[in-house]
């Protein structure tokens, strides 16, 4: 049914179920490779901070507990055909046929065991991704023998485009954990977005780090999505007054849809203090007052019933029409949603040129 064509409960239901559905969203995916290839440090590149232990041991592998993040759920899995790992019961082991999507890293070269489990993959229709870590350093050498870096970079990716020759996988990307926004790391990370369905995408892409402008711009969207769904709420649940006003909104939704905004631009400590080791000593200094500058804005409820107040005394010259195709006309008429979205555009508004700074300041700061 058509949101025009639903009471106000209805509409108000959908919404909080459609939150719902996006806050328990949760992408698992397989990190499949042996040690040394360098999962963990694609894992936190991922997820833009340091959730998974980088070293060259190859850990205990428990699918009980997962390196999270929000709703990442990654699982750091070895290469198969082991003494421990027969490929024959690979996949099986690992219940694979759970996963979201799978990404088979390799450092140096493919061997027959990755082809049969890339087969196996395919033959249960599971997306998979083929990545080659640490270019940087393959293209590194190579200058030093006098071969230019794209020179390189061609070589690499034709050899393993030869390996897999016949197998439609989703994408072979080479990165370097070192430099998030360079070489292929970006587009592993949208062709991951592309290929999952409804709340997951949403999930994912919320989630992930900011390492291209479209990851940026589908950020947006889904702070907006998530600032249209917070405010409707909070307006209706109306349990707390604005002094000199008479309008009540639920201040905890709108804290929680303020937390929500940071956590989706990467606003966070674990996040930033990721971001800091790509930084010079003078944009870090920068990046964290303006952070700072932020989460005191938007940080608590008296903060934001403050803001709240302010926007409300100015909403004659405001509208809630843009959110009319989602909430519905009695709703986005509302002065309580108006109030509440109109600030939710506010953080997203700042939210986005904080993050827009940062991903300038790392760029020039590896480049």
């Amino acid at each position: 049914m058509e949101i025009d064509k639903m009471n106000p409960k209805e509409v108000l239901n959908k919404i909080n179920k459609d939150l719902e559905s996006y806050k328990n969203a949760k992408i698992k995916c397989g990190i499949i490779g042996r040690s040394g290839t360098g999962k963990s440090s694609l894992i936190n590149a991922i997820a833009g901070e340091e959730i998974a232990e980088v070293g060259e041991i190859e850990t205990t592998v428990n699918l009980e507990d997962p390196i999270e993040s929000n709703g990442l759920l990654f699982y750091d899995l070895p290469g198969c055909s082991t003494s421990n790992f027969p490929k024959e019961d690979y996949i099986k082991e690992f219940k694979i046929d759970e996963f979201d999507c799978v990404i088979l890293v390799t450092a140096d070269r493919f061997f027959e065991d990755d082809l049969y489990l890339i087969k196996e993959l395919l033959a249960i229709k599971k997306p998979v991704f083929i990545v080659r870590t640490k270019i940087d350093f393959s293209i590194e050498r190579g200058l030093k023998r006098g071969v230019l870096g794209s020179a390189t970079y061609k070589k690499i990716f034709e050899n393993i485009e030869e390996n897999i020759k016949g197998l439609e996988v989703n994408g072979i990307y080479l990165t370097s954990a070192d430099h998030p926004k360079k070489f292929d790391f970006s587009r592993l990370l949208e062709d991951i977005f592309f290929s999952l369905n409804s709340f997951k995408k949403e999930r994912f892409i919320a989630d992930i780090n900011i390492t291209s402008q479209k990851i940026l711009d589908e950020k947006k969207r889904i702070a907006e999505k998530t600032v249209m769904r917070h405010s409707a709420l909070a307006a209706a649940n109306g349990l707390n007054p604005i002094p000199g006003l008479d309008i009540s909104v639920d201040l905890a939704l709108v804290v929680k849809m303020s937390k929500e905004v940071q956590s989706i631009y990467g606003l966070g400590k674990e996040q930033q203090a990721f971001n800091i080791q790509f930084l010079d000593k003078k944009s870090a200094k920068f990046i964290a007052s303006i952070v700072l500058q932020y989460s005191t804005k938007y940080g608590g409820k008296e903060a934001i019933m403050i803001l709240l107040k302010k926007v409300g005394s100015t909403l004659a010259t405001k509208s809630a029409s843009k959110w009319v195709p989602f909430v519905g006309q009695v709703i986005a008429a509302g002065i309580g949603f108006k109030m509440t979205s109109w600030l939710g555009k506010d953080m997203v508004k700042d939210a986005e040129v904080i993050a827009i700074e940062t991903f300038e300041a790392i760029k020039e700061s590896v480049d």
